[in-house]
C-alpha cells in the first residue's frame, strides 16, 4: 500500500495513506511529497485517509533511531521536510482538509496551502515540548500571529485545542460538518478565546519563568493547572519554545522562520532531551522522562540563546 497517494499534474491530490498510524510522516512519504510539489504545480488538495485523523505529526521513532546513530543525518532528515513545507509555501494556491488528529509536521504542510478547512471533530495541536522539541515546521510563524499571545501559549504547553478555538486564532479558515457543509460553531465562544484575557496577562514577557510563575498565581484554575501541565514539559522544550514564537513574531516572514527551524533542528539533535522523550512517550511508554534539567528555572538563558546557534 502506498503511504501517499498522489494523482494529477498541474492540480495535485496528496492523499496521506499511513492511517494506522495516523498518517505520521516519514521519511519516505517525505520524499514522495517533495519530488511532486517542488515541480510546476497550479495548486494542491491534501487530506489523510482514516477517521482517527489528518496527520500526527513526523515519524519521530523514525527520526530518534537515525539521531541516535547520527545526529547530523538526523538534522539532515529535518532539513528535508522543512524543505517540503517551503515547497507547498511556494504553491500556496490550494486547501487542506484536516479532521481528528492534526499536529506537529502534518500541520506544517497544510497550513502552507491558501485554505485550510478544519472538521468539527479538529484536535489541533504542536505538542512537542512534551517529547524534547520545540513547534518547528514553521509553525511558530502562524502562533506568532494568534490574537492575545495564544500562541506563546499553545507553543510552550503543546496544548490541544478544538476547531472553533483554532478558528478564533486564526489557524484554520473554515470549519465544516462531516458531511462538507459549514459547521455551526462559535468562535467567540470558545474555550480558548475565554482564557485569553488570563493567557495575554500571564504570556507578556520573554521570560519563561516569570510567564509559569504568573500561571501559578492566577486565580483562575485553567491558569494554575497550565503551570502544573509545563512543568511535565521538557524544561528546555518549553524554554526555546517561548523564544522561538517571539523571534518569529518579528520574522518577515516563512522563510525566516524555517530558516530558524533548520538551526534549532541542528541544536535539537546534537544536544537535547529528544530520544529520551521520544523512549518514554512511545518506546518503553512509562511517561517518566529523565529531562536534562529539572525545571525551566534551571535552565540557563545563555543555553537557550545557543540553541539558535548551532555553529
Amino acid at each position: 500500500m502506498d503511504e501517499v497517494k498522489i494523482s494529477g499534474t498541474d492540480d495535485v491530490t496528496i492523499t496521506l495513506n499511513r492511517p494506522r498510524a495516523i498518517n505520521s510522516l516519514s521519511g519516505e512519504m517525505l520524499g514522495a511529497i517533495g519530488k511532486v510539489v517542488k515541480g510546476s504545480l497550479r495548486s494542491i488538495d491534501l487530506s489523510g485517509a482514516g477517521e482517527r485523523g489528518y496527520c500526527s505529526g513526523a515519524d519521530i521513532r523514525e527520526l530518534r533511531s537515525v539521531a541516535l546513530e547520527d545526529p547530523e543525518a538526523a538534522g539532515d532528515w529535518l532539513d528535508a521536510e522543512y524543505d517540503v513545507d517551503a515547497a507547498i509555501a511556494e504553491v500556496h494556491s490550494g486547501t487542506a482538509h484536516l479532521h481528528g488528529i492534526s499536529m506537529g509536521g502534518g500541520l506544517g504542510l497544510a497550513l502552507r496551502l491558501k485554505h485550510v478547512e478544519a472538521r468539527d471533530d479538529l484536535v489541533f495541536a504542536m505538542p512537542e515540548t512534551g517529547i524534547g522539541l520545540w513547534p518547528d515546521v514553521g509553525v511558530c510563524f502562524e502562533l506568532s500571529r494568534a490574537p492575545r499571545l495564544v500562541g506563546r501559549h499553545l507553543a510552550m504547553t503543546g496544548a490541544a485545542i478544538d476547531a472553533a478555538s483554532a478558528l478564533w486564532a486564526g489557524l484554520v479558515d473554515e470549519v465544516v460538518d462531516a458531511g462538507g457543509d459549514p459547521a455551526d460553531v462559535d468562535p467567540v465562544a470558545c474555550q480558548l478565546a475565554r482564557d485569553a484575557v488570563w493567557i495575554q496577562e500571564c504570556y507578556n514577557t520573554d521570560d519563561p519563568v516569570e510567564v509559569c510563575r504568573r500561571l501559578a498565581d492566577r486565580p483562575e484554575e485553567a491558569a494554575r493547572k497550565t503551570a502544573e501541565h509545563i512543568a511535565t514539559r521538557c524544561p528546555l522544550s518549553v524554554a526555546v519554545a517561548l523564544a522561538a514564537v517571539i523571534k518569529a513574531e518579528s520574522a518577515s516572514g516563512l522563510g525566516e522562520v524555517l530558516e530558524t527551524d533548520r538551526a534549532l533542528g541542528r541544536s535539537f539533535m546534537r544536544n537535547s532531551d529528544f530520544c529520551e522523550g521520544v523512549r518514554a512517550q512511545l518506546v518503553d511508554k512509562d511517561r517518566n522522562p529523565h529531562w536534562s534539567h529539572e525545571s525551566v528555572a534551571d535552565v540557563p538563558a545563555r543555553q537557550v540563546e545557543g540553541m539558535f546557534d548551532p555553529s
